[in-house]
């Protein structure tokens, strides 16, 4: 129960958010980025996504396993843990992920607004042993699903700040991901899911 908590308060303050119950469902409030918002025609990976230069890290994308799961009680909220799986040691630029809703044909949804939320805090590099991990959190703002604005999202596609190959974002859990939705915000990356 404390670890679950634990969690929910996480996502809620490293976004800066709130849950906000409305007559048509809900929907999660996030402050805005301190960060010019991304939109379709410069979603981050031309810029790295806040981080620094692409290609600057000594790894690769495929070096890395995406996977987020869902914060309990809070719809379209996850904190996103991202692993180095491979057999060396792989240093990267801190900042904010790239990152790119998917629709049902797990196809990028280019229209989809995107947001840096930039934490003070953030580490500006990361020196990752293999296993360990860093992490950063997904928010959506809702919409109604008969919004002809919305875009029906079914999942997520990232790059770390210093690469530009994006990768399949893994939901953890059996349940079909599909959410109604007006723009997504991320996180900065930080070493440990306590610090979201």
């Amino acid at each position: 129960m404390l670890k679950r908590h634990r969690m929910t308060t996480a996502i809620t303050g490293i976004l800066g958010g709130a849950l906000l119950i409305t007559g048509c469902g809900a929907a999660v409030a996030l402050q805005p980025s301190q960060a010019p918002e991304r939109d379709a025609a410069n979603a981050g990976l031309a810029s790295g996504g806040g981080g620094g230069d692409i290609g600057t890290s000594n790894c690769a994308e495929a070096d890395f396993l995406a996977s987020a799961a869902p914060v309990e009680g809070e719809p379209g909220s996850f904190i996103v843990t991202y692993g180095n799986r491979s057999d060396k040691t792989c240093t990267i630029n801190g900042g904010v992920p790239n990152l790119k809703g998917v629709d049902m044909s797990d196809s990028p949804i280019e229209e989809l607004p995107v947001e840096d939320v930039r934490l003070p805090d953030a580490p500006e590099e990361f020196t990752l042993e293999p296993g360990e991990s860093a992490y950063f959190g997904i928010g959506m703002i809702l919409a109604d699903s008969s919004d002809p604005n919305a875009h029906v999202l079914s999942g997520f596609q990232a790059s770390l700040p210093d690469m530009s190959e994006l990768q399949p974002v893994y939901i953890d859990g059996d349940d079909e991901v599909r959410f109604a939705v007006e723009n997504l915000r991320v996180s900065s990356l930080v070493s440990t899911p306590d610090e979201l």
